[in-house]
């Protein structure tokens, strides 16, 4: 009888990231970071910027929900919220995507691309789900240029295309695709590329998205392996001169600034980091030795974020400038088949046309959206699509799980919008609004229709915009002769 052999993983010892705060924090930093420890980690939410004004916004949210908030320390649209009486997660606002529930240092990576002088950027976020980081990124280009968001893991795709959906994105496009492809498919091709590591999530902090768990040393050793070989991709894939940013929510040195080392080391002078310190409020030093070892001096310019310093969880991120192409070792085809694109583009008559019937239904300018962002008609079967004219010029072989925003479809009678349509553009439409009463408000939140209210006979069998008497966008409704027909999502409940 054959011998079992034994699980590496289990017969690893059992890391403490304790050991970590011991090694590299004085003592009275560490004694810092057990009192940060013992208090809860606020709430924080970042706003949506396409569909809002993040000081203007806040103000409404303070006044409404009795909030009391302040400023995340390194993200002009985040904010904490001090223990809320009423959940930032059970607000209409937050089912609409106007803003997104993220820990404060999870803010940080997005923050430091310098996208000035970049019209319609060219973005990899190389690791999306849930996305998060995604939708930061759509914000800081204002949704102008393309994104594509990939993910290696099937399982996380409906996550990640919910809340590109929830947020309102168009210039993005999703793949469910290894990292390491890309820089073996598409060399020298983004001008910047996200790397938001799987990891250990050694953070010392538990929260929902980031539960700590007991981790072995041959855990780390492996995951560490993954995000070289993962960073490596990042760092070919983008342009000669571009931006990487690597990032991780673990604490763990192997993991962090013991990979960034090997990069510097294996490519010197190919690429190099760009100082942030100057980015944040406080010093936010990285480690410079791991069990005795000295790593690349320039390492220094990274960041690693202890949970005590700004009151967050622990954090890491770094930042690469591109020098010159690195070959790659093998050249991946990039023609793989494609599981989604099956319908067409329209033509400039049709486009134009569709355009003027939608601006005239509901009294805004699209024609100018269209042009300021880049996008191009796009169906299937009756389903009608705005999506990244970048998609087609710049990867027409890229192998797409889904791209763009669904704006409606064709129906006998007429247009129907879609949810994300109305959700990111409601707030500009001049006609076909329809103005909720106060005490309808909590029913249709809960997805009923609406069967008392005044229903003007000239907007009976129109899809409209719904608002309530503050002016909040609350989605979209059909008026029907004996109700108006509630159509925010089922997934919003």
């Amino acid at each position: 009888m054959a011998k079992r052999k034994s699980d590496p993983a289990k017969s690893s010892p059992i890391v403490d990231p304790w050991k970590w705060a011991q090694e590299y924090l004085p003592p009275q930093e560490t004694k810092n970071l057990i009192a940060s420890l013992e208090k809860q980690l606020p709430i924080s939410i970042r706003i949506n910027q396409l569909k809002s004004g993040p000081k203007t916004n806040i103000k409404i949210w303070e006044q409404a929900y009795q909030w009391d908030t302040s400023p995340t320390p390194f993200c002009s649209s985040g904010f904490w919220i001090a223990e809320p009486s009423i959940s930032p997660s059970r607000t209409i606002e937050h089912r609409l995507g106007y803003y997104y529930i993220q820990e404060a240092a999870s803010m940080l990576p997005a923050e430091l691309f310098d996208f000035d002088g970049l019209e319609h950027p060219l973005i990899l976020d190389m690791a999306a789900s849930p996305g998060g980081k995604t939708i930061h990124l759509v914000d800081r280009i204002m949704d102008k240029g393309l994104i594509i968001a990939n993910d290696a893991s099937r399982s996380r795709i409906p996550a990640l295309r919910i809340v590109l959906q929830n947020w309102g994105a168009i210039n993005q496009a999703i793949t469910n695709i290894q990292g390491e492809w890309y820089g073996r498919a598409y060399p020298d091709s983004f001008d910047a590329v996200l790397l938001d590591a799987p990891c250990s999530m050694q953070g010392l902090r538990t929260s929902p998205s980031h539960k700590m768990r007991p981790i072995t040393k041959n855990e780390i050793e492996s995951l560490a392996e993954r995000q070289f070989k993962l960073l490596e991709s990042a760092l070919q894939t983008v342009k000669i001169g571009g931006q990487v940013v690597y990032s991780t929510c673990t604490l763990s040195p192997h993991e962090n600034e013991g990979v960034v080392s090997r990069i510097l080391e294996k490519f010197p002078g190919v690429v190099e980091l760009e100082d942030v310190q100057h980015k944040l409020p406080a010093p936010a030093p990285p480690v410079m030795h791991i069990g005795g070892k000295q790593l690349q001096e320039q390492v220094k310019k990274a960041v690693r974020i202890w949970p005590h310093i700004y009151g967050t969880a622990g954090f890491f991120c770094a930042k690469f400038i591109k020098n010159r192409s690195i070959p790659s070792e093998k050249q991946w085809d990039v023609h793989r088949k494609n599981p989604i694109i099956k319908g067409e583009y329209f033509n400039t008559r049709d486009s134009d046309d569709l355009t003027d019937m939608i601006s005239s239904l509901y009294g805004f300018y699209l024609k100018s959206v269209i042009a300021d962002q880049s996008l191009v008609y796009w169906q299937f079967k009756e389903n009608i699509y705005f999506v990244p004219s970048q998609l087609q010029d710049q990867f027409p072989e890229l192998p797409v799980h889904s791209m763009g925003m669904l704006i409606g479809k064709y129906f006998p009678k007429g247009w129907q919008p879609s949810h994300e349509f109305v959700s990111r553009f409601g707030d500009l439409f001049t006609e076909n609004i329809y103005i909720l009463g106060d005490e309808y408000h909590e029913a249709w939140l809960r997805g009923e229709d609406i069967r008392n209210s005044v229903r003007p006979s000239g907007q009976i069998g129109n899809f409209l915009a719904i608002r309530d008497t503050s002016g909040r966008n609350l989605g979209r409704g059909k008026m029907l002769s004996n109700r108006l027909r509630n159509m925010l999502p089922t997934r919003l409940f």
